[in-house]
């Protein structure tokens, strides 16, 4: 034993233990003793109330909780400009800000190849990575022999089929460039809990791995929307997190394949004034880089100018360089509260997703209308 470890040792037998009733006695005197913790309990959809104090026997996953053991994310920039040529300049001016991705929304207007190289011109010479909403684009890969390894297509075949359908739905080969999007979020209310959101999107990537023999796997990207709720929404991406790392696991997929999460977070709708926009969408922010997103995407908080674009950039720089987010992996590890929620969301969720397998998987229950929440 080190020096430091026997004065450690010594320094913690000093002190007697505290009980989860000692915590509660400190809590009920700031609160009043006429209250008691159920009062201030917070009631999430989908879930158990959740208590503002835990302990650490109450938590099941802080110490081999699968999270993401890396603290950087990636600085991706929303392009929508529908002519091509804003959207080569917009491309410039974000990588110019300190952009390292470029997320070309369908919105853009690329109807020719020579655009298209032009459009991968810029951005290989500005030094930033093209993610392309729409798959169509990609044809013109097959005659673009010097395509830079950093474009990608997002595929999304069941948000691109129609419902109708399903019966002849068939999952196409996975192409190079490629990564298969998948999105719950796009099968539920907007009043959806977490929980069903997650199983949701789980039960979507389990259809690509059967329909790929498990070959998909290294190529699933998960796209989140993060909301408003703080701990909730760190808690979420967690969970994602456990919940691919139990579907790896379960499928008995080789390799340990982990999970790649693109946040977004959308435009808000504060009236008062866009600058309130702003500051929700800084706090949602900081719930997708705690939480641990690898790609996080925020979109102006105003009308999409170069004002706006430039201060939403700036977001990511005083998160990273100011506030040090970058700086630590999984930074919410350790907080009894956060923890909690990971595992309430994570079991839960996968209680949603097993129901949905047991109902002939996502396609099937989508079929039969038993994906919305309150079927579940």
């Amino acid at each position: 034993m080190t020096e430091f470890q026997k004065n450690t040792t010594k320094l913690f037998n000093d002190f007697s233990p505290s009980t989860k009733k000692d915590w509660e006695k400190i809590v009920l005197e700031d609160i009043g003793p006429e209250h008691d913790l159920s009062k201030i309990s917070w009631n999430l959809p989908g879930m158990q109330p959740a208590l503002p104090l835990y302990t650490k026997e109450e938590i099941s996953y802080s110490e081999t909780n699968p999270i993401r053991k890396t603290c950087s994310w990636q600085l991706c920039d929303y392009i929508s400009d529908k002519n091509f040529s804003d959207a080569k300049n917009s491309i410039i001016e974000a990588a110019n800000g300190g952009s390292e991705c470029c997320f070309i929304s369908k919105k853009v207007d690329i109807d020719f190849e020579e655009d298209f190289k032009n459009l991968i011109k810029a951005a290989e010479n500005a030094g930033v990575d093209l993610i392309f909403e729409s798959l169509k684009i990609s044809k013109f890969t097959d005659s673009a022999d010097d395509i830079d390894s950093n474009v990608t297509f997002l595929r999304d075949d069941f948000s691109d089929s129609s419902q109708s359908n399903l019966n002849s739905f068939e999952i196409k080969p996975l192409s190079s460039n490629q990564l298969l999007s998948v999105n719950g979020s796009n099968y539920c209310s907007d009043e959806a809990s977490i929980p069903h959101r997650l199983a949701v999107s789980l039960s979507i990537a389990s259809e690509y791995l059967l329909a790929t023999d498990l070959k998909a796997a290294d190529s699933i990207l998960f796209r989140v929307n993060t909301g408003s709720l703080y701990f909730p929404e760190i808690a979420k991406l967690r969970a994602l997190r456990v919940l691919w790392h139990n579907m790896m696991e379960a499928w008995k997929v080789s390799g340990n394949p982990e999970t790649l999460i693109l946040s977004e977070i959308e435009k808000n709708d504060a009236t008062d004034s866009p600058y309130n926009n702003l500051l929700i969408s800084v706090t949602e922010a900081m719930s997708a880089v705690l939480g641990g997103t690898d790609i996080l995407m925020i979109h102006p908080f105003d009308n999409e100018n170069h004002f706006s674009g430039r201060i939403t950039r700036n977001i990511h720089h005083i998160l990273n360089e100011e506030a040090h987010f970058g700086k630590v992996a999984d930074p919410a590890a350790g907080s009894y509260y956060v923890e909690k929620l990971t595992d309430e969301i994570a079991k839960e969720a996968w209680r949603r997703f097993g129901q949905i397998e047991e109902n002939g998987g996502f396609l099937n229950s989508l079929e039969n209308g038993i994906i919305p929440e309150d079927l579940l």
